[in-house]
């Protein structure tokens, strides 16, 4: 399994194009929380554990101390990320230290954009998680003649699982049918 971070220049991410990429979005730990700990180390265990065998683009530095502020180019590196992934998995853990305000417009624009490649999960006590659940199923029944599914995942195991299967189906749909 191959794991791209902010050190990785996005202008390499076309390496890794032959296997099925997930985009890991959700709150990131800011260089100033270094008492808070990553969500994504978990999720890069449980991606290991199910034996993923693609990409996952981690939005956060390798260094817990390193800071994004004044680093401008970082949205368009993850918007790269992003565009070129299979699925992008939302697990939002929010708490109120980890509020995740990018998080809540990436998730609305990738529902719009692109919800099909969209996985989303949050534990059962995330903090203020009710207009994203409602958005997120409103916007199912709107589209329901496209058979969408509406599920919130509420453990991190069982959002993997749905993120590993469905970067799969679309990689190799992807490569089978350009």
């Amino acid at each position: 399994m191959n794991v791209l971070r902010y050190e990785t220049p996005q202008t390499e991410f076309t390496n890794y194009t032959n296997k099925p990429i997930v985009f890991l979005a959700g709150p990131t730990v800011r260089g100033n929380q270094p008492h808070l700990t990553s969500w994504r180390f978990a999720a890069i265990e449980e991606f290991e554990r199910q034996g993923f065998d693609g990409t996952l683009i981690v939005p956060e530095f390798t260094d817990k101390f390193e800071s994004d502020q004044y680093r401008y180019d970082i949205p368009e590196w993850e918007f790269a990320g992003l565009k070129i992934a299979d699925c992008i998995m939302f697990w939002i853990p929010r708490t109120r230290e980890l509020i995740g305000l990018t998080t809540n417009w990436e998730h609305g624009y990738w529902i719009a954009r692109d919800r099909s490649k969209v996985v989303y999960g949050r534990p059962n006590d995330a903090y203020r998680m009710t207009y994203l659940d409602i958005m997120w199923r409103a916007d199912a029944t709107e589209k329901n003649n496209l058979a969408i599914d509406d599920r919130i995942y509420d453990q991190l195991s069982d959002t993997v699982a749905a993120s590993i299967t469905l970067a799969k189906n679309k990689h190799y749909f992807k490569i089978n049918h350009g």
